[in-house]
């Protein structure tokens, strides 16, 4: 065999031969000159099992296909030197090819291939099925030798390869040369990598970006890009990398999806965030990483609270926190912050009292990697989920020395480290400290710097706090001025998703 330019015509029909006389497949053929030519793609080594030239198969299209022949075997060519060069072949391609080389039309794909198609496209992909043309293909099997679904599993475990080992006797001598060509073809696919370091960074930090501008810029291009990050890792997924790379990708679509179930939230759909952390978890049961899990379980908390189911928000706080004892940090600080108020918010003040001392105690500088933002934990946001446990525990005085202090340390900050919607959430504490106290004048004063957001930053749980306020405050005095200021300021808001 010549190793530049692969084997002769005649080497290819004598090999090919006895290999489909000893029962394999066009499929399973292609997949030993696979092995013994790495260098060639799915389509070579398909053309070579059936020994065509590229003229041949061209002539087999132009037969096939009803009209004036359209097919000349330049555009054989270019399909088969596709993405270096030459042309994407189309689904109608894949059909015919699929069709002529009696295959699966994933077959004619690397992974690396399959992925830069369409998800529609790919969903035709897998329906364009042509082997039951192959007289030696058989139904019978193994499910464990179909063809790969998401997230993608390498080429080197193609099921061609094992069902021909499967198949065919091997001489001693045959056994060890095919074994050792294998053993090649698995070192140069297990050192291709469609991801790098430099892509990993990139996504980790478009996510910190997002995180640090969210409920400071508007909302609907901010989320978009959340979803294109979680769109990029999963088409990454769908090729090839090596295990550290795949673990990280795995994370970065994690803490897309948790920062898209808190985003929807804010947004008024807590059904929207349920589907979004159930997706969330997945990745990070799959990753192990206890910070992810956490706050998975936070996001589904949030989602549960503002939908007004109180008791499955604190099984879901409880999970998170034996999660977060392994993250330790702010992500156990959040946790055991959270869990403190929804203890009180369903009247037991003793447990409330246990885990807000708890959280206390925690230091939040020892951390693992999370975006930042909304999914994080920092003193001044403790703070405002202790103001808030204060308050449920109707002790108005601890609470508006929490939130004070929670906004003077928040407003102490540069302006790209402000978490701006805990600011406001812990002005309303702040008012409702107040009023609680029966100070309407500092309610008002403290309420005057939250309707000064502007409508398109205004959050729903934003506008259910305000709701509340205006509940608590008399009809008469500055209690009426309260509540005017109050339904104004609903009544002007728009959704967050515009701009």
């Amino acid at each position: 065999m010549n190793r530049r330019t692969g084997p002769s015509g005649q080497q290819r029909a004598h090999r090919s031969q006895q290999l489909r006389a000893r029962g394999l497949t066009w499929d399973q053929i292609a997949a030993v000159w696979e092995t013994d030519c790495p260098e060639i793609g799915p389509r070579v080594a398909l053309r070579w099992a059936h020994n065509l030239s590229h003229q041949e198969v061209a002539d087999h299209w132009n037969a096939l296909d009803i009209g004036e022949p359209t097919m000349v075997k330049a555009r054989i060519y270019q399909f088969e030197h596709w993405p270096a060069k030459g042309r994407r072949p189309s689904l109608s391609a894949l059909h015919t090819l699929a069709r002529i080389y009696q295959v699966h039309a994933h077959r004619l794909l690397s992974d690396t291939e399959y992925a830069l198609y369409s998800s529609q496209d790919r969903q035709e992909i897998d329906r364009i099925d042509y082997r039951r043309l192959d007289e030696n293909f058989r139904d019978n099997v193994p499910a464990s030798c179909q063809v790969p679904q998401f997230p993608g599993t390498a080429e080197v475990s193609h099921p061609a390869t094992s069902q021909m080992r499967d198949r065919r006797a091997l001489s001693p001598q045959e056994q060890l040369e095919l074994y050792a060509r294998e053993s090649s073809h698995i070192l140069s696919e297990a050192e291709f990598s469609n991801v790098g370091s430099s892509t990993i960074e990139r996504l980790n930090a478009d996510l910190k970006r997002i995180a640090a501008d969210y409920l400071k810029a508007p909302t609907g291009p901010l989320l978009r890009d959340v979803r294109r990050i979680r769109d990029e890792a999963l088409r990454l997924l769908e090729g090839h990398q090596p295990l550290r790379y795949r673990k990280d990708l795995y994370l970065v679509a994690g803490w897309a999806m948790t920062l898209l179930a808190w985003i929807s939230t804010d947004l008024g759909r807590p059904s929207a965030a349920i589907s979004h952390a159930q997706a969330a978890s997945h990745f990070a049961e799959e990753t192990g990483h206890d910070a992810l899990r956490a706050w998975v379980c936070k996001s589904q908390q949030v989602a549960a609270y503002w939908d007004e189911r109180k008791v499955e928000a604190v099984r879901h706080a409880e999970r998170g926190l034996e999660y977060a004892r392994g993250a330790g940090g702010e992500t156990e600080l959040m946790l055991a912050s959270t869990l403190a108020l929804d203890y009180a918010r369903l009247g037991r003040p003793d447990d409330a009292r246990r885990l807000l001392r708890r959280a206390q105690e925690i230091d939040p500088t020892t951390s693992e990697h999370f975006p930042g933002g909304p999914l994080s934990c920092s003193s001044e946001r403790a703070l405002s989920y202790w103001a808030d446990t204060y308050l449920m525990l109707n002790d108005p005085g601890s609470a508006l020395t929490a939130a004070s202090r929670s906004v003077a340390i928040s407003q102490g900050r540069p302006m790209r480290d402000r978490n701006l919607g805990t600011e406001r959430m812990t002005a309303l504490h702040i008012v409702r400290a107040h009023i609680d106290a029966g100070a309407l004048d500092g309610a008002s004063e403290a309420l005057r710097r939250v309707l000064e957001t502007p409508p398109e930053l205004r959050a729903a749980p934003l506008l259910f706090k305000l709701g509340e306020i205006a509940n608590r405050v008399p009809a008469s005095g500055h209690g009426k001025d309260i509540r005017e200021g109050i339904r104004a300021f609903c009544s002007e808001s728009r959704p967050p998703l515009e701009g």
